[in-house]
C-alpha cells in the first residue's frame, strides 16, 4: 500500500535524522537537569509547567523547521512520483503530515510522561492526577497545532526556508492575534500562563474543555487546507 510505505519510509527518515535527535537530547536534558531543582525549590505544579512549557515557547522551533520542509523540499520528487500514478496526491500529503506528527508528538512525549510522573510522584505542594493529565494533553494539541500548520505552509510554499520563517512568525505572533480576536484560549502563551493552575487541577473545567475543542477544530481546518490545496496544486 503506497501510504504504509510512504508513511514508514518518511518516519524512518525522521528518526534518524540529526534534527530529531539533537532536539530528544537536549529537551530531555534540560528536563533531566531543570527538574530536579525545580522541585527541590518550588511547587510540583510549577516545577512539571516549566519542562511542558518549553514545548510551545522554546522547542517549537525544531518542530517548524522539522514539518516546514514536509513536502516543499521534496518538490521534484514528489511531481515524479505522481506524474507516474505511483503514488497519489492525498496519499502523499497526509502521508506527510502523519509522519511529522508522529515525530513531534514523539519527542514531546518521550519527555513529558517521565517528567510527568517524576513531578507525581516527589512534587510537593498541590497537584491533580487529572490536571497532570489535562496539562500533557493541551499541551500536546498545542504541537499537534503547530505541526499541521507547519506542514500546511510547506504546501503553500515551495521554497522550505520561506516556509519555515513563516510558521514561525505566525506562531510567535500568535498570542498578539489571538488577543485581538478574543480567542485567546488559542494562544500558545495563554496556555503556558495558566499551566500551573491546570496541573493544580484549579482550572476550570469548562475552559479546559473550551481550549481542547478550538485546538481540535483548528488543527483540522489547518490540516483541511493542506489537504485540499496540495490536491490542486499544480507541481
Amino acid at each position: 500500500m503506497a501510504f504504509q510505505a510512504l508513511l514508514e519510509n518518511d518516519l524512518k527518515s525522521m528518526v534518524s535524522s540529526w534534527g530529531v535527535r539533537i532536539w530528544l537530547g537536549l529537551a530531555a536534558l534540560l528536563a533531566i537537569v531543570s527538574l530536579p531543582v525545580a522541585l527541590s525549590e518550588r511547587p510540583g505544579a510549577q516545577a512539571l509547567a516549566e519542562v511542558l512549557g518549553t514545548y510551545p515557547l522554546i522547542w517549537s522551533t525544531f518542530a517548524i523547521v522539522l514539518s516546514a520542509g514536509a513536502v516543499s523540499s521534496e518538490t521534484g520528487v514528489v511531481a515524479d512520483s505522481i506524474l507516474s500514478k505511483a503514488v497519489t496526491r492525498y496519499e502523499y500529503i497526509v502521508a506527510k503530515l502523519a509522519s511529522r506528527l508522529v515525530t513531534v508528538l514523539g519527542v514531546y512525549l518521550l519527555v513529558a510522561i517521565p517528567s510527568a510522573y517524576l513531578t507525581y510522584r516527589y512534587g510537593t505542594g498541590p497537584l491533580s492526577t487529572s490536571g497532570i493529565v489535562w496539562g500533557v494533553l493541551l499541551i500536546g494539541l498545542n504541537m499537534v497545532l503547530l505541526t499541521s500548520l507547519s506542514v500546511t505552509f510547506s504546501t503553500l510554499f515551495s521554497r522550505t526556508l520561506v516556509a519555515v520563517m513563516g510558521a514561525w512568525f505566525l506562531w510567535y505572533m500568535a498570542g498578539g492575534i489571538f488577543a485581538v480576536l478574543e480567542i485567546e484560549h488559542l494562544s500558545p502563551l495563554h496556555l503556558v500562563e495558566n499551566l500551573p493552575a491546570i496541573l493544580q487541577g484549579d482550572y476550570a473545567e469548562v475552559d479546559r474543555w473550551q481550549i481542547l475543542v478550538m485546538f481540535s477544530l483548528v488543527s483540522a481546518a489547518v490540516t483541511g487546507v493542506a489537504v485540499l490545496h496540495f490536491g490542486r496544486k499544480d507541481l
